[in-house]
């Protein structure tokens, strides 16, 4: 538990209360509202039943809190349009988005993936502060941060360990943005670029911070200070990583000569054209294997990253990875596909 969580006594958001409600089939209506079809049933005696739902809305995130006052057994399937992190104030929840279940309580949240099916149990003490993402600025979001197109969904770990690690400060800082919400100083009193900029920073900091199948792509890769010459010609080569590409070709569009080209790169990469392009698409060929079906051949992804030759590309992947292709897909963590 972060020291915000323990020190959030009162309920939250309760200004922007939407309902309390001790019928279970008028809650399960009233949530759907606000997030998605959904079944919910009493996981055991339900004589403490008791639904309040909290939910401030800004641009592209909400702010939520709900609890159920018992056990309840939630099966909503794919949430389709949004992401929704999960973070227990009290109590304990059992979590399955995809095929494995995992725990939940006040030391570790969840994210819940729009591509996977969710089913969920609340126990009776289980106190929730959700955020809901919409998926569509997630995904542009996760393009502009990773500098590619993102041809498939950004998935995260189910898991998320707030209590330590690099997710306990952007823990803090969602329990703050709630606090200052209602304060009267957060969601619906900050001006248009202040929300933007907030939510921003929420977003990236899941990004950067929860492990999911982009996150390798978001290493920094132009440093400052690069010429504008650089810069076009990276951004030509991130447009068209998959693409046939040549060197002359990189040069025309940056504008300038091979020459120049080769010690720009050089000088701001430490890599030749070649090389950065090379390792480009193999970030592109790693994040390929993390997001599509088991079933899809290596060699597709390969020859979808930019790559000709499976066995080159296997021994470069390695080099780089320090595993083979297909060990990507066996281990732990990986995000199962949901049509």
């Amino acid at each position: 538990m972060t020291r915000q969580q323990a020190e959030y006594k009162r309920e939250p958001l309760r200004a922007w209360r939407q309902f309390h409600s001790r019928d279970i089939d008028e809650a399960r209506t009233l949530v759907a509202q606000k997030f998605c079809d959904h079944r919910l049933q009493p996981a055991g005696k339900s004589c403490g039943f008791g639904t309040r739902h909290n939910h401030v809305p800004g641009h592209s995130l909400s702010l939520n809190y709900l609890c159920y006052g018992s056990a309840v057994q939630i099966d909503p399937g794919e949430l389709n349009d949004f992401y929704l992190v999960q973070m227990p104030l009290s109590g304990t929840a059992k979590v399955a988005n995809g095929a494995a279940a995992v725990d939940s309580d006040t030391r570790h949240a969840t994210v819940l993936n729009p591509t996977r099916a969710t089913q969920m149990t609340w126990h009776a003490d289980c106190q929730m502060l959700l955020l809901q993402i919409d998926r569509d600025a997630l995904h542009g979001f996760s393009e502009r941060a990773a500098g590619l197109p993102l041809s498939e969904p950004v998935v995260f770990d189910t898991a998320a360990p707030v209590g330590t690690g690099p997710l306990q400060g952007w823990a803090r800082q969602f329990i703050a943005c709630a606090r200052a919400t209602d304060a009267r100083a957060g969601f619906g009193h900050w001006s248009a670029m202040q929300q933007q900029l907030i939510e921003e920073q929420l977003i990236l900091g899941l990004l950067t911070h929860q492990q999911s199948n982009i996150r390798h792509l978001l290493t920094p890769r132009a440093p400052q200070g690069s010429s504008l010459q650089i810069r076009r010609a990276q951004d030509y080569i991130h447009a068209n990583a998959a693409e046939p590409l040549t060197i002359s070709a990189i040069a025309a569009e940056a504008g300038c000569s091979i020459r120049t080209l080769q010690a720009g790169f050089r000088q701001h990469f430490g890599l030749t054209p070649v090389e950065y392009l090379r390792d480009l698409r193999l970030d592109l060929a790693r994040y390929l294997l993390l997001s599509r079906p088991a079933e899809t051949p290596v060699s597709s992804i390969a020859y979808d990253s930019g790559f000709s030759h499976l066995g080159r590309f296997s021994q470069l992947y390695r080099a780089r990875f320090g595993e083979l292709p297909s060990a990507t897909r066996t281990a732990p963590g990986y995000p199962e596909h949901s049509e």
